[in-house]
């Protein structure tokens, strides 16, 4: 938030400017009257805005501090799935991925507080480390903008960005939020403080916590047993401004124990047959809120600098290194009252700076960066178990120029980088064999983006953008099965690097009554990489699995987006969102698996127009996802894809002001209210259980 403080005489001011220009002709009236000198008392007033870095010539979606705080309790992958283009790909209940038209994983960059967030990402299993509480708005931009942020970024890039820190607020603030969730039994709180001070110069800090708790979810019919996660969150800033001068350092702690639904992990090959073939676990235990074997278990830590300086003349800068450390855990259940011992224990460093520039000037803002990331991932000895990817270390820099042009009604940009990486890996295969190796990329990737105001209502942007992503470690060596989603998985050392040439248009139509935003995209990769079953198993001492073997083709995905909001009154909002993909092999023009199916979202809320000091709202959503049709059964492991399902869903709120400015708001929400039992074909876990039955959410927001 950006609060600008003026005093009564700068007020006065304001206001006579705004006298001025919207009556012109009362300074040309002969017959004026000369002003009185009454004094007026006004008292303070603070002017708020939000921080928005998607570009005018960028397509995406912002989401507030408000949507943040209500999908408390829910994945940063199901809060994202209210996004127009948007989806999630899960494994079970718990662990789920952001998905931009098809795309999920290390096609989509996520940047956090301005840093790519860096951790295990590379399995369907493994979400994003990330505490979504802490931020107060999420950017998603559905661009392939690869030349400001770098490689990755051929799907998408979701901007998570926290509040600025208050270094002109006075006094103690914070939010404390305190939520129940009847699915899993899970109980949460989320919070901050922040203030400021003064001592040569300004000085500003802020303190988040988070904490969750959760015992065995469960679908519509059954429960699933052993699906528990514990995770507490840790997030300090401290900030120091004088003249032009910015510096922030922060740390942040992220920490989650997430247990794995035992009945996609043990037995023979015909047991895994019977498991696919029911499509349902076949032994419960009574619900518990203990996290057993297999579990996972994350801690993921990030300490930044960051340094600003602002010169008339010169320009702006900002600087920033980063330092990420992710280790995780994976236990299984093992023989010999071995379980304690983990099956993967991997431990990733990462070391990133980053340097940029711009400066406006008329019309014009010109923008270059330069961009480091030093990568180390090992794998700890001693588990008895040869590792599923080789120790790597990746260098990787770039090199960007941006040029914009914004004019009355229309703007313009465009943009060329340069990257480079190199990838070494070195590790032992389960014959004792030595593998791995060196493997060196470059690329050069540009975008074209403008947009153009029609009329005062209507808005038209384009936006072509070429970008790249080097073949993950885990996709060229990786040799194991994933914990979560029940597979093995085979790497491929040959892969070669994925190019993508994404085209996305959007018309933008804005009134009181209406706004609605068209979206069509066209995207063509060249060395699509994926996962595929190969139709056998293999048979390991913790059981059997189905064998999934990385490959990659010429792709070409298509799709259109559409976001409406209609207001026929001031207190009724009826807000729709839209996604439809299709996504094709070039060769053989065959499917490709795992892509999102039509869905479709709306929902009503309410404002009750009485009782104004109390802000009730009353809101009822409806989901639709079809029956995915477009699909190869040849790259699954069952010949059909799951029936289409309606999901309903409420949510009732109401808040109760305090003195000083505090406010307490309670909020009652509900998913899936009428138990539905479904199964979502983009989950990897599908082919063992159902997805969660009804959950209902009451949570209590305190601002102070």
């Amino acid at each position: 938030m950006l609060n600008l403080r003026l005093d009564r005489h700068q007020w006065a001011g304001v206001l006579c400017a705004l006298l001025c220009w919207c009556m012109p002709s009362a300074a040309q009236n002969e017959h004026t009257t000369k002003p009185t000198h009454d004094s007026i008392c006004l008292n303070e007033v603070v002017v708020s805005t939000h921080r928005q870095t998607m570009g005018a010539n960028q397509i995406g979606t912002q989401l507030n501090q408000t949507a943040i705080t209500n999908a408390m309790g829910r994945s940063l992958g199901s809060l994202l799935e209210g996004v127009s283009g948007m989806s999630s790909i899960q494994t079970g209940t718990i662990v789920s991925k952001p998905v931009i038209h098809g795309m999920y994983g290390n096609r989509i960059l996520l940047v956090s507080n301005g840093a790519r967030l860096t951790g295990q990402q590379w399995g369907a299993d493994h979400a994003p480390e990330v505490d979504k509480n802490s931020y107060s708005n999420i950017e998603v931009v559905k661009g392939a903008d690869a030349v400001k942020y770098g490689s990755e970024a051929l799907g998408g890039i979701i901007l998570m960005q926290p509040a600025p820190l208050p270094y002109d607020v006075r006094g103690l603030h914070g939010m404390v939020s305190a939520l129940y969730g009847t699915n899993g039994r899970r109980f949460g709180a989320s919070g901050y403080l922040e203030s400021s001070f003064k001592w040569h110069g300004n000085w500003a800090w802020r303190l988040h916590l988070n904490t969750e708790n959760g015992g065995d979810r469960s679908t519509a019919h059954y429960l699933l047993n052993n699906t528990g996660m514990r995770e507490n969150d840790l997030a300090l800033a401290l900030g120091y401004s004088r003249d032009a001068w910015r510096l922030e350092a922060g740390y942040n702690l992220f920490t989650q124990k997430l247990g794995v639904m035992q009945s996609a992990q043990m037995g023979n090959e015909q047991l895994l047959q019977e498991r696919i073939r029911l499509g349902r676990p076949v032994d419960f235990t009574p619900f518990s809120r203990q996290i057993g074997y297999p579990f996972q278990q994350i801690n993921h830590h990030i300490a930044f600098l960051k340094a600003f300086y602002d010169n008339d003349k010169l320009g702006h800068f900002a600087f920033q290194s980063t330092f990420q450390q992710d280790n995780r855990r994976e236990n299984r259940i093992r023989r010999l009252n071995h379980s304690d011992i983990p099956m993967v224990s991997l431990h990733l460093k990462s070391w990133q700076n980053s340097l940029v520039w711009n400066k406006g000037y008329n019309h014009w803002k010109s923008e270059a960066g330069a961009q480091m990331l030093i990568t180390d991932n090992n794998n700890e000895r001693g588990t008895g178990v040869v590792p599923i990817i080789p120790n790597y270390t990746e260098v990787a820099f770039g090199l960007y120029g941006l040029q914009k042009y914004t004019a009355d009604r229309w703007g313009m940009e465009a943009g060329v980088r340069f990257d480079g990486q190199q990838t070494k890996a070195d590790g032992y295969d389960w014959t004792g064999k030595r593998y791995g190796g060196k493997r060196d990329f470059t690329n050069f990737t540009y975008s074209l983006g403008g947009h153009y105001h029609i009329n005062r209502q209507l808005k038209l942007t384009s936006h072509f953008g070429v970008a790249w992503r080097a073949p993950h470690v885990y996709e060229l060596y990786s040799n194991g099965n994933e914990l979560s989603s029940g597979i093995f998985v085979k790497g491929d050392s040959t892969l070669r690097s994925e190019q993508s040439y994404k085209w996305i248009t959007s018309l933008k139509y804005t009134s009181k009554v209406v706004d609605v935003e068209l979206a069509g995209y066209l995207q063509w990769i060249n060395n699509y990489i994926f996962d595929q079953p190969t139709g056998r198993n293999i048979t390991v001492v913790s059981g059997a699995y189905p064998v999934f073997q990385y490959t990659q083709t010429r792709a070409f995905f298509q799709g259109v987006d559409l976001d409406t909001h209609i207001r026929p009154i001031s207190s009724l909002d009826y807000h729709l969102v839209t996604a439809m993909i299709w996504a094709r092999e070039m060769p053989s023009h065959t499917y490709l698996p795992y892509i999102p199916s039509f869905r479709l979202t709306h929902s009503l809320t309410w404002s009750l127009p009485f009782l104004k000091a109390f802000a009730p709202t009353i809101g009822l959503t409806h989901r639709f996802v079809a029956k995915q049709t477009r699909f190869n059964p040849a790259t699954d492991l069952i010949a059909t894809s799951p029936d289409a399902y309606h999901l309903m869903g409420f949510e009732a709120s109401f808040s109760v002001p305090m003195r000083e400015g505090q406010s307490f708001r309670f909020s009652l929400m509900g998913d899936n209210i009428f138990n539905r039992e479904y199964k979502e074909y983009t989950n990897r876990s599908r082919y063992y259980a159902h997805d969660m039955g009804r959950d209902v959410r009451c949570m209590i927001t305190w601002n102070f």
